[in-house]
């Protein structure tokens, strides 16, 4: 029961997170049956939140037992479907004993459960697939042999991507692969146990490469996030992967980071003329508080017929940007503030979405009920009280929206305050932005001509 209920919330509250949740061929998802569910993990508690909103079944999640250290958390995490198990970093004992554990799990896939388990064991932000522990081969193997390979077990592998992991209103897209069916392991299982496991393993490893975002390093990763910044944008444009908008960003995003790894091997020299390049550009663009779509393709002529009507449209939305702004404030900035001092306290800002998200649908819940409360009780008409009560969430909407705008707006008139003071430097800007877009004309040329 109270798993259902929080489901109902959770949906509506990771589309009010979430600018853009994009699911992926949903439709590979089995909706009955003995399913495992397998995904990467690059937002803690957020992952399994977006894994479950969407899948039919009712799900079980694997998770570290150490969280299970109280009375309440053990029956609140029982009562969310929670299975403890320990992990060997977490644990002083040479030995530990999991066993428990594993039948707890066939017994429910046996029944045809639905489990949720993240085979790297931990949560990194990076674009990483870590080592995947062979946990997961081994439930599913086992489950099927307790039922004599009778079960029809499948594995679900899900790619999680997050453009902003930490933020509130990025964008997440999800990759549903076609299910592994765990039988077909049944012949090698029974020549070689542990061949067996390690292949399902690599398989499983595979398939979640294959649908998320995968850099090899920190520097690796950097590079690629500035490309996409600057340079995304034009190849979504110029190469049709996919009718899907998202997936024809995932796409892209995919074969930069590919085609950096292409160059890093075979043409290290190019990579490195090209770093301190793109680093200089994007250093002086932060510290002159501008960003890179300031200089997209734009008339000049049409820069002040636009700042007329942004004028126009900061006079005429203020009034409700403040209604919104007065609304919706304090159970804004509160998830805000609890989650910072929780991921600080933490030492992880991998906590920051889901503390985030979930602060915030308590606080507009209470903070939305009492002031509907209080505005029956003071006007005392039914009608007014409802449109008020649907202006709450609209205006606050709005105020987002507004808020961002103008971020983009001020942007802008930097630049042209800026020009028109130091235009030399605007110039330069130009200047290496020309070349770096030169750069990466030819490094794509190349790359399509020679890459595999």
């Amino acid at each position: 029961m109270l798993y259902n209920l929080l489901k109902i919330i959770l949906k509506i509250a990771l589309r009010i997170f979430f600018k853009s949740l994009k699911i992926n061929n949903k439709e590979n998802a089995p909706q009955k049956g003995a399913l495992l569910v397998v995904a990467n993990h690059p937002n803690t508690f957020m992952d399994p939140l977006v894994v479950a909103s969407f899948l039919r079944p009712q799900v079980f999640f694997i998770a570290n037992a150490s969280i299970f250290n109280s009375p309440f958390t053990k029956w609140l995490f029982k009562n969310l479907n929670m299975i403890p198990i320990q992990r060997k970093h977490d644990t002083n004992k040479e030995k530990f004993d999991n066993s428990k554990i594993f039948e707890h799990c066939y017994t429910h896939l046996g029944k045809k459960g639905t489990i949720l388990i993240f085979p790297e064991g931990t949560s990194i932000r990076a674009r990483r697939l870590q080592m995947l522990k062979n946990g997961t081969a081994r439930i599913a193997l086992g489950a099927e042999q307790k039922n004599d390979f009778n079960l029809n077990l499948k594995i679900l592998t899900i790619g999680l991507n997050y453009s902003k992991p930490e933020s509130f209103r990025s964008e997440v897209f999800v990759n549903v692969d076609e299910p592994i069916l765990v039988k077909d392991f049944q012949k090698l299982f029974e020549e070689n146990e542990t061949e067996a496991i390690n292949r399902l393993t690599e398989t499983i490893r595979e398939r979640l490469e294959k649908h998320t975002i995968v850099t090899a390093n920190d520097a690796q990763d950097r590079l690629a996030k500035q490309i996409e910044e600057l340079y995304a944008p034009i190849l979504e444009e110029e190469i049709q992967l996919s009718e899907d908008e998202k997936q024809q960003e995932f796409l892209i995003k995919k074969g930069i980071v590919e085609a950096i790894q292409y160059f890093e091997q075979k043409d290290p020299e190019r990579i490195a003329d090209f770093r301190p390049k793109i680093d200089r550009y994007l250093r002086n663009l932060d510290r002159l508080h501008l960003n890179d779509q300031v200089f997209s393709a734009q008339k000049k002529n049409n820069i002040w017929l636009e700042s007329l009507k942004n004028i126009i449209y900061f006079i005429l939305g203020l009034p409700l940007f403040l209604y919104g702004v007065l609304n919706n404030y304090v159970p804004y900035i509160i998830p805000s503030i609890v989650a910072k001092k929780i991921a600080d306290w933490a030492e992880m800002e991998e906590y920051t979405a889901p503390v985030m998200m979930v602060t915030g649908t308590i606080t507009f819940s209470f903070f939305y009920i009492l002031q509907i409360f209080l505005f029956q009780y003071f006007v005392q008409n039914v009608y007014f009280t409802l449109f008020y009560a649907i202006s709450l969430p609209l205006s606050g909407f709005f105020a987002l929206f507004y808020a961002y705008h103008w971020d983009s707006v001020e942007d802008k008139w930097r630049m042209l305050s800026i020009f028109s003071k130091k235009s030399n430097i605007i110039a330069e800007l130009v200047t290496l932005r020309k070349e770096i877009f030169v750069l990466l004309e030819k490094a794509k040329k190349d790359y399509f001509n020679n890459g595999e």
